[in-house]
């Protein structure tokens, strides 16, 4: 792992600090949670770093490219607040499992050097179709675990709030903030919104898990920022719900299984 360092940030500097982790996964809620939570506060670029896990591929935009990374942000509180937060999101998730752990101890390692005792991680929750429908257009339910009772009490303690009872969550997103809790004490929950696999990005999900966490870390935000995107996701669920609907129909008068399909 190669870290570049913007800021010198020291334990002694930081207030009871909270860290914040999400990287890509499916609907992008979790990136686009920590993104726009980061964007809100106006969080300092602290530091990036490099795996060599990362897939072998250079970004470009506009015309200028740059290799795949992982950004960390810190957050000053205000008097009022109890937590500084440090936010920590890439362009990728390793690619291979002895990466994810390589990565989850160095982020884990360089978080205890800063005085993170607690972690929360963001990401999504796929839902079945059948099950996903159940509970729209009510607000998208929170999936949520954590390395303690006492703190699964806190995460949980809300309306929407399910504690996932079993399972297991794939990727870096669920590893970084186990491995935290299992070789740094650190105690860690995961976040999920539910998502339906077939949305790129679920603003609405992704509004649904920042309302809980701003929550757990005692901070006001205004998240109304979100409504336009939120809009465009509504649309699309409607139309899916839609399809499906006229696929079943069509599936029950002999067309094949197959079609049911939307992407």
């Amino acid at each position: 792992m190669y870290a570049r360092r913007f800021m010198e940030v020291g334990l002694e500097s930081l207030k009871s600090p909270v860290a914040i982790v999400a990287l890509p996964g499916i609907a992008n809620v979790g990136k686009i949670a920590i993104e726009t939570l980061s964007q809100l506060l106006r969080a300092e670029h602290m530091m990036d770093f490099f795996s060599k896990d990362f897939p072998p591929r250079v970004l470009v935009k506009q015309g200028i490219s740059s290799i795949p990374k992982t950004t960390v942000h810190v957050y000053r509180a205000a008097p009022d607040e109890p937590h500084d937060l440090l936010f920590l999101t890439a362009d990728f998730q390793p690619s291979s499992s002895t990466g994810v752990y390589e990565y989850a101890d160095f982020v884990a390692k360089e978080f205890e050097k800063l005085g993170v005792t607690v972690m929360y991680s963001l990401a999504a929750y796929e839902q079945e179709y059948e099950q996903y429908f159940k509970s729209y257009p009510g607000e998208p339910r929170v999936y949520v675990s954590a390395s303690s009772e006492e703190l699964l009490a806190r995460v949980s303690n809300s309306a929407h709030s399910v504690i996932t009872e079993e399972g297991v969550i794939v990727g870096a997103n669920g590893v970084i903030p186990a491995w935290a809790s299992s070789m740094y004490n650190m105690e860690s929950a995961c976040i999920l919104g539910e998502t339906l696999g077939v949305i790129k990005a679920d603003y609405r999900a992704a509004k649904a898990i920042l309302e809980k966490i701003v929550d757990l870390v005692e901070i006001n935000v205004d998240l109304e920022i979100m409504t336009p995107q939120i809009s465009k996701v509504i649309e699309f669920i409607e139309w899916a719900r839609k399809e499906i609907a006229r696929k079943s129909e069509s599936t029950e008068d002999g067309d094949s299984p197959s079609d049911m399909y939307i992407g």
